[in-house]
């Protein structure tokens, strides 16, 4: 049983080691929105959709909601949004024309979604995308860990039109936005999920990056990136210094879904307060780990957090970012 601790352990640790690398050193620093893009509210006011933006990026979009929605109400108006409801600024519908959710039933965490024919109705090189955007949207709401399609009452196990795969077990480890092609092995292996900023038609969003990584790495994961973190400074990918030094995770904690990171100082700017950008994309990249609902980040054993957050810990269900008005 310790045995399997430490190893469950060293894999965490080399998550967060491969999380800590990933934000730096493959996205660059974008220029900052003026206003927040991360920010612990009500998650049942909002609901997120997963749109598509001209470079075929996924980027989850909080759009308000009513509070006495049901979950099969909300899914169905994903698959609105998604297929064009309304127009929003820099993303286009991943449908063609509308595709209809008939109907949904939610039972022991998994969401059975059935369609009629308009399920088809999209471009065969954005099936990979069609198919993640679906899973992770439906498993954005707290009682569905796993996602099973129907079409004509038929189950699917693969997607209709390029046949991707669909894994027999469909959740968010099936990953999102990756440049890899659709293939049978693309699913083999474990997925880890970065978050990175972008802009949009002049606006600032966060978007999640899943990096495929063999599952049978594990101990070997953590000692390379480790190697990797020890020769790479955190600002030499970026145009601008905004570090003397890398990043690095001098301890972490796991308990009852809590994630306590301890790091060193180079997470704070040069007046002392944490960087927004870079606590963001970590905070957001450290809630996608599976098991995890809350957050804590500190520095030298001392809490750090944006000025506008009153708790230590951050819950992963509070988390509401890319905001979108109407």
């Amino acid at each position: 049983m310790k045995k399997t601790f430490k190893k469950q352990m060293a894999v965490v640790f080399g998550a967060i080691a491969m999380i800590g690398y990933l934000s730096v050193r493959f996205f660059p620093a974008q220029e900052q929105s003026a206003s927040p893009v991360i920010s612990t509210k009500d998650e049942t006011k909002h609901m997120q959709i997963y749109m598509m933006d001209s470079d075929k990026t996924l980027v989850p979009l909080s759009i308000p909601v009513s509070e006495e929605m049901s979950e099969e109400d909300k899914l169905a108006l994903m698959f609105s949004y998604m297929s064009g409801k309304q127009e929003i600024k820099g993303f286009a519908p991943l449908f063609t024309k509308e595709c209809t959710l008939q109907s949904s039933s939610i039972k022991n965490g998994i969401v059975s979604l059935y369609f009629d024919d308009s399920l088809k109705n999209y471009d065969k090189e954005n099936e990979l995308r069609i198919l993640e955007a679906i899973t992770w949207g439906a498993t954005q709401f707290h009682d569905i860990e796993q996602v099973k399609l129907y079409l004509n009452d038929k189950q699917l196990t693969s997607m209709p039109n390029a046949q991707t795969p669909i894994p027999e077990i469909l959740n968010r480890s099936i990953g999102i936005n990756h440049f890899e092609t659709s293939t049978t092995t693309l699913h083999d292996s474990a997925s880890l999920t970065v978050f990175y900023t972008k802009k949009v038609q002049g606006n600032e969003y966060m978007v999640p990056k899943s990096k495929r990584v063999a599952q049978s790495q594990g101990d070997a994961l953590k000692a390379s990136v480790e190697n990797i973190l020890s020769d790479i400074s955190v600002s030499s990918a970026l145009d601008q210094p905004l570090y003397a030094d890398d990043i690095k995770v001098s301890s972490f904690d796991v308990y009852d879904g809590s994630l306590i990171v301890n790091l060193n100082k180079n997470i704070l700017a040069s007046n002392r307060t944490v960087k927004q950008d870079v606590y963001n994309a970590l905070v957001l990249s450290l809630a996608a780990l599976p098991g995890i609902e809350k957050v804590e980040v500190r520095v030298d054993g001392v809490t750090v957090s944006p000025k506008d957050q009153k708790e230590d810990m951050v819950s992963v269900y509070a988390l509401t970012y890319n905001e979108v008005q109407f």
